[in-house]
């Protein structure tokens, strides 16, 4: 099991919208997802999307293919919770407050591209959201990121205050 992150929203639960926002981000980036499970949606139960590329498919498809070839940017596993759970609470200064979590990215490791690209696009979108592994990560943090090149490929693993 990998290292997982959080994505996190001051007042207001996420809707159903916000989820299909995010699944159209990843469509942009040229990402395929599993459907939305609308049973577990009205209910309020967390579920999980799975988004993968072309290239892990063609990858996954071949006969001959070896697991440690497959490129880890290629796919990724989040958690959605509409209700999200007090457990995945913490304090976010930027934020002011505690807020629950509402998207875990499960197993991030190798993944620091991926994410930096989603979250390039997603916080144009979401300017007051807040990304955590182990630091914060704001918008403006990521738009430094983003336009510093090379950019460190560890990136979500340092103190964003070093970019």
């Amino acid at each position: 099991m990998g290292v997982s992150a959080s994505l996190f929203r001051k007042g207001e639960y996420p809707t159903e919208k916000d989820l299909d926002i995010i699944i159209d981000i990843f469509k942009k980036m040229k990402f395929y997802g599993g459907g939305k499970e609308i049973e577990k949606l009205s209910t309020g139960e967390s579920f999980s999307i799975s988004f993968t590329n072309d290239h892990w498919r063609r990858r996954w498809d071949d006969d001959d293919y070896q697991w440690d070839s497959l490129d880890d940017n290629d796919h990724i596993i989040i958690y959605f919770f509409p209700k999200p759970k007090e457990s995945h609470e913490y304090y976010i200064p930027s934020i002011g407050e505690t807020v629950p979590s509402f998207i875990i990215f499960d197993d991030i490791s190798g993944r620091e591209r991926l994410l930096l690209e989603f979250f390039h696009r997603y916080f144009k979108l979401f300017p007051e959201d807040v990304f955590m592994e182990e630091y914060l990560y704001t918008k403006d943090d990521i738009d430094k990121l983003y336009a510093k090149v090379p950019w460190n490929e560890i990136w979500v693993y340092e103190d964003p205050k070093t970019f």
